[in-house]
């Protein structure tokens, strides 16, 4: 059994959160669980969102649907945290069943930006990031099936890593697609998550993953004529690091792959949520019942195709890194707006804030967000993205972006 300590304060709705400490809500369920053993992740804090399972804590998805349910069993990703020697202080918040970019729709409220708490913090892992970026987590563990880990990273001014596709099992997270979830590793610290991220994935998978190479030649790809975007650019352009920076372009990635991944997403989430779409629709948030029915309406002829779209995107993508070593893109093309923007309009934002973290999650690559400026004092993203199993080339690049970043 663990030893947990479920802490303080009851809100209206008669759900166990955190102290007035957690000023940006990020935290639904206090807990204190303690490592199975010593290992390479001893001292550190993790927040873990609510949609994956610890033994004997609630996992809710942030929904009323799920208000009930206990896990018996860790799953797969915070069992190897506590052998690895991590502590878990709590279940962090997050968009409803992780269908969102805003982290606004929750049972438990909005997780509000440590840079701004009148701002969202991003999602659907918001809370998981927002623990880190307050410093009640050193590390945030979340999910990321269209952005979920990065886009948060960005808008908080934190680091966000999704893995390879695939490499990190999701045994124990409630699914939202199948086929594209991935767990997620948000810190300030890039070498932070690289020791996660090697903590966590299984042995047998070990030899998937790329050895660490140089990195020259960089593509810039999704770029814009906006205030965020030059910002980025100037940062960039700015590092002594001899990098061969050229614009890199593929061919229906940004307009066709988006659709595509959307498609398949919420295909996929519908075939999961449809019993509970069919009986209990009204406990859903708006955006969310929104966005999981129109599921329920696609076609398996779209689907498929949705599928033939992606395999063409990811042969074209592949086909880059023989000019590239990795390709760099902003996060978002927007600073963090306010929850009063965004209420009501969840479905926008959502389109808006994924528009270019999405497609990474379509080509199962591994994609970082770090914080490297900011506009009118809020944090922007920049996203650097490799291969298929290229995670350490990935991670280890960021860990020497980043240290440049900090003589800037």
């Amino acid at each position: 059994m663990h030893f947990l300590i479920v802490a303080c304060m009851q809100r209206g709705n008669g759900h166990q959160t955190t102290s007035a400490a957690d000023r940006c809500n990020a935290i639904v369920y206090s807990t204190r669980i303690q490592p199975i053993s010593d290992g390479t992740l001893s001292g550190l804090k993790f927040a873990i969102k609510d949609n994956i399972d610890v033994a004997g804590v609630r996992t809710t998805a942030c929904s009323r649907i799920l208000e009930g349910y206990v896990p018996t069993t860790d799953a797969f990703v915070v069992e190897r945290l506590r052998v690895s020697g991590a502590e878990i202080v709590g279940k962090a918040n997050n968009h409803e069943f992780a269908v969102g970019a805003t982290n606004t729709s929750s049972i438990f409220g909005p997780v509000r930006n440590p840079v701004d708490p009148d701002r969202i913090s991003g999602g659907s892992s918001g809370g998981s990031v927002a623990a880190v970026a307050s410093g009640i987590a050193d590390v945030g563990i979340g999910t990321d099936t269209g952005g979920s880990i990065r886009v948060p990273a960005a808008l908080c001014g934190v680091t966000g890593f999704k893995p390879t596709t695939g490499i990190i099992p999701t045994d124990g997270v409630i699914p939202l697609s199948r086929t594209m979830d991935t767990v997620g590793i948000a810190a300030m610290d890039p070498g932070i998550i690289e020791k996660v991220f090697t903590s966590i994935i299984p042995q047998q998978v070990v030899h998937l993953l790329n050895p660490p190479k140089d990195v020259r030649r960089i593509g810039l790809m999704l770029f814009d004529d906006t205030p965020v975007s030059r910002g980025i650019l100037s940062t960039i352009e700015s590092l002594d690091m001899g990098l061969d920076l050229n614009e890199c372009e593929i061919a229906g990635f940004e307009k066709l792959t988006g659709k595509a991944r959307r498609t398949i997403t919420s295909a996929e989430g519908a075939s999961y949520h449809r019993h509970w779409l069919e009986t209990k629709p009204d406990l859903y948030f708006a955006d969310v019942r929104e966005v999981l029915s129109a599921g329920l309406q696609t076609s398996t002829a779209e689907y498929i195709e949705a599928w033939n779209i992606v395999r063409k995107i990811m042969k074209e993508y592949e086909r880059s890194f023989a000019q590239f070593d990795l390709i760099m893109s902003p996060v978002a093309t927007t600073v963090a707006p306010t929850i009063a923007e965004v209420t009501g309009r969840e479905l926008s934002y959502r389109e808006i804030l994924l528009g270019r973290t999405e497609l990474f999650n379509a080509v199962f690559a591994p994609s970082i967000s770090l914080n490297v400026c900011s506009l009118d004092g809020l944090p922007c993203g920049l996203m650097v993205s490799g291969r298929r199993n290229d995670d350490l080339t990935v991670l280890s690049f960021a860990r020497k972006l980043q240290s440049q970043l900090r003589n800037i």
